[in-house]
């Protein structure tokens, strides 16, 4: 272990001399001005940003030297005070000649160095000596400075709201001992090529290392991260593996081929650290994905196929069976119509990436999609609605018809807007949640729910796993993986609580208008409500209206499609995810209602 710890110095000084020697020069310390603070035996080196104001509160950046550097050496190539006139930065030296990152098994650990007190007492010194804002305390370490980094966000966590790791997995011993007090957003920058301390981890007796997809995947899992990973090439010679948990983010920046390093080809360190310091609570979108602000709030858009001319086509999500209803359900449509058209699909409020309120309905999203097209400047579009979305669509057309102009609608199992039909809607459970929103929302809050929503999520993932092979559908496994676990989240389960509670008055609303007939108007109806009908036993009354409710629906449909001089597509073996199981029908009904567009 003495003879793997020696090496390991000897590589680090050789890195601090080649660091030094070439791209990071410290004649560019002149920008600001630092200070050696001794602090109970021990130092930093406070270095404040240029045109620093004593008035004004600053965020406070811890940044830890590798093995054997110093204070000096990290803000020689780090530079971060000189990149932003936010930080205030402070650089600790280490007692001994590494930190004592909590693998108990270095030079550090057995002399008794008590480096995450020095970390709290470094703090507390700024903090006394300067105005730091409430909650914006960081941390980044390079090297073995990046394993005390870790040290920190699995026992100083509440200290933090960041921290930055730089060519550093982590210990086993750590993995094996780490538990956040509370959630802190991770960011690794790592080599792949990196022999100091390897990238896919080291098998060793006494300091053994687990790989850095591991390490951030624990990270991730220890501070309740989602599940599934979104993965990213940001050039050809870096990668992205990112996680959430709706608030904090754990991110690894993988460089292909790269060293133990600082600065990277194609990604400056110093300056990618600060980008994740802003953005520590915003979680990476999808590549498509953007969020559009409005008055309202911001909103989830998937957008693709922009070079594609002609009128947008708008995806409007509905419900499953469980009332999950967002742009997963998408994921094998919308590739495939950006293909030839301009395609967006927009998450309501509450909903993927969206933003929340506390009055959300399929009625205020009407309002709320007229915004974001402005937003877009979209205003020749053609809307495809499925399920309960058909409610938002027709009261969009109803409403902002004068201001934009809608060729045409496609309908994938609307509600039907008849008596009957409205009746089983607005039955259980849209009348229980509306009567018991008020204790459910803080039920929810307390996560009583979220495992029930997990185990309803995984067997809704096995369901789509099934439906797509079976009918060989290709999908974007990723995105639909990406938006799916987002309803595991707090806001969101309460998001779909309202909405479940608002659905009696969005049905009675909508049944008050007409059919339009002004613009072709096709409906996809398959045939689901058969597998409900093949559930009843021994209730004659159930059966009935179950019977009444396809018979209607169909004879809904067809008229629809009839006035307004569009196509009526009855599937028969369907389920009720058309989106994921029959795609190409969707299409291809898009493509009729567009042929009939260029006709007239």
């Amino acid at each position: 272990m003495k003879r793997y710890i020696n090496a390991l110095l000897v590589i680090s000084l050789m890195t601090l001399t080649a660091c030094q020697s070439s791209e990071d020069n410290a004649d560019t310390l002149s920008n600001s001005t630092a200070t050696k603070i001794e602090l109970n035996g021990r130092s930093y080196l406070l270095a404040l940003p240029q045109q620093y104001q004593p008035g004004n509160s600053y965020k406070l950046l811890l940044a830890f030297h590798p093995s054997g550097g110093s204070s000096e050496f990290m803000r020689s190539i780090s530079q971060f005070e000189n990149l932003s006139a936010d930080y205030i930065v402070a650089y600790p030296k280490s007692e001994q000649i590494e930190w004592n990152e909590g693998c108990d098994c270095n030079v550090a650990h057995r002399l008794g160095a008590d480096d995450l007190g020095f970390t709290l007492q470094v703090i507390n010194d700024v903090k006394a000596r300067h105005q730091v804002t409430e909650g914006e305390v960081y941390a980044a370490g390079y090297s073995q400075g990046g394993l005390f980094v870790q040290n920190l966000a699995c026992n100083l966590s509440a200290s933090f709201k960041a921290v930055a790791v730089v060519a550093a997995p982590m210990s086993v011993q750590l993995a094996e001992s780490c538990a956040p007090q509370q959630p802190v957003s991770v960011m690794m920058v790592h080599g792949t090529a990196d022999t100091a301390l390897p990238y896919q981890g080291l098998v060793h007796s006494n300091f053994g290392l687990i790989g850095s997809p591991d390490t951030i995947a624990l990270l991730a899992g220890k501070n309740d991260g989602l599940p599934y990973a979104l993965d990213k090439s940001l050039s050809s010679n870096v990668s992205l593996r990112s996680y959430h948990n709706g608030r904090q983010k754990f991110q690894l920046y993988s460089m292909k081929n790269g060293g133990h390093n600082w600065k990277y080809t194609d990604f400056d360190t110093s300056k990618e650290i600060l980008r994740f310091f802003a953005s520590a609570e915003q979680p990476e979108l999808p590549e498509h994905s953007r969020l559009i602000n409005t008055e309202q709030g911001q909103f989830h858009v998937r957008a693709m196929g922009q070079n594609n001319p002609g009128p947008a086509v708008v995806l409007l999500a509905g419900p499953n069976y469980n009332y999950h209803s967002d742009s997963a359900w998408f994921a094998a449509l919308q590739p495939l119509l950006s293909e030839q058209y301009r395609v967006y699909s927009i998450d309501r409020l509450g909903n993927a990436y969206s933003s929340s309120s506390d009055e959300l309905s399929y009625r205020r999203f009407a309002d709320d999609l007229a915004l974001v097209l402005q937003q877009l400047e979209e205003t020749h579009i053609t809307v495809v609605a499925f399920a309960s979305a058909s409610i938002s669509a027709r009261w969009f057309y109803q409403l902002h018809q004068q201001q934009f102009d809608i060729n045409a609608m496609l309908y994938i199992d609307p509600d039907i807007p008849l008596p009957h039909s409205v009746s089983l809607y607005q039955g259980y459970p849209a009348d229980w949640y509306k009567v018991n929103l008020d204790a459910l929302l803080p039920h929810l809050a307390a996560g009583n729910w979220t495992q029930r929503t997990r185990d309803k999520l995984t067997l809704e993932y096995q369901e789509v796993q099934q439906l797509v092979s079976s009918n060989d559908i290709a999908i974007d496994w990723s995105y639909f993986e990406q938006i799916m676990q987002l309803r595991l989240l707090i806001p969101q389960q309460q998001a779909r609580a309202r909405e479940i509670a608002a659905y009696s008055a969005d049905l009675d609303s909508y049944a008050t208008l007409p059919m339009i007939t002004s613009i072709p108007v096709s409906v996809i109806d398959s045939d689901f409500e058969q597998q409900q009908i093949a559930q009843v036993d021994d209730d004659a009354e159930l059966l009935a209206a179950l019977e009444q409710w396809q018979q209607e629906g169909s004879a809904w449909s067809a008229e629809q499609a009839s006035v307004s001089n569009g196509q009526y597509i009855a599937l028969t073996n369907s389920d009720h995810l058309v989106p994921l199981e029959q795609p190409l029908q969707i299409k291809q009904a898009l493509d009729w209602l567009f042929s009939q567009l260029q006709l007239d």
